[in-house]
């Protein structure tokens, strides 16, 4: 999927993105208790990568949206699983410099979900590594 969203339409990348999503919502490797690091360190690490480039769509609102509701759910659950170590901090920092540029969208939805999830990342950031 992670190869897909560079080098597609925008109809793919949505689709990928809508894919991506239902696959990080039953990601078992996101559950509390999981013992795979190392898996979840790298799909995190290729998933985070490939989201950049949607986050990061000057053209099409609806990827940069749906990629947007990604990183959400992702961080939604890496943080309620306790696993924000998976996440490696190179991932992190790759997201926030997306989230950044979105954070002078021209739709305030985006803008404002950017700068939450921006300050999210921030904050786990600070507390663990």
């Amino acid at each position: 999927m992670c190869g897909k969203l560079k080098l597609s339409t925008w109809k793919v990348q949505l689709a990928v993105l809508q894919a991506m999503k239902a696959y990080f919502q039953g990601l078992l490797l996101l559950e509390k208790g999981n013992e795979d690091m190392n898996a979840l360190s790298q799909i995190l690490t290729e998933a985070c990568t490939a989201l950049t480039y949607s986050l990061e769509n000057k053209s099409y609102s609806s990827v940069r949206t749906e990629a947007l509701s990604v990183v959400d759910l992702i961080v939604k659950r890496t943080g309620e699983s306790e696993q924000w170590d998976c996440m490696p901090v190179r991932s992190r920092e790759q997201l926030q410099r997306s989230l950044s540029t979105l954070q002078s969208d021209s739709r305030p939805e985006l803008r404002d979900k950017a700068q939450e999830l921006w300050v999210e990342l921030e904050c786990e950031c600070s507390h663990s590594g």
